[in-house]
């Protein structure tokens, strides 16, 4: 089975943990399942919608983006998604507005 992602397109994935921190608020470890994920993009999680405000890489440094099939602890959530939750990057805050 030769799977592939394509790099170029919007991220998205699916949460794989999640908890609420002290310091940094709502965490959440996804992977990306195509797509990259940047720092400063809004996305769709669930019933939410935020913005990337940093990316974690597993090796605990942060990281300005995540490729496909990377597993990523993302700051920037507004609540504390479910495991199992998708997410999906959106083009703007309105068009998050809109689907939810």
């Amino acid at each position: 089975m030769e799977l592939k992602a394509n790099p170029k397109l919007r991220g998205k994935g699916v949460i794989i943990e999640s908890k609420l921190d002290k310091g940094r608020g709502p965490v959440a470890t996804l992977i990306v399942e195509s797509g990259t994920l940047q720092v400063g993009e809004p996305f769709i999680v669930g019933c939410h919608f935020g913005k990337v405000r940093a990316l974690i890489a597993d090796s605990g440094k942060k990281i300005k983006k995540a490729a496909p099939s990377t597993p990523v602890e993302i700051v920037g959530l507004p609540d504390v998604p479910q495991p199992g939750d998708h997410f999906i990057v959106v083009h703007d805050e309105k068009k998050a507005l809109s689907l939810i």
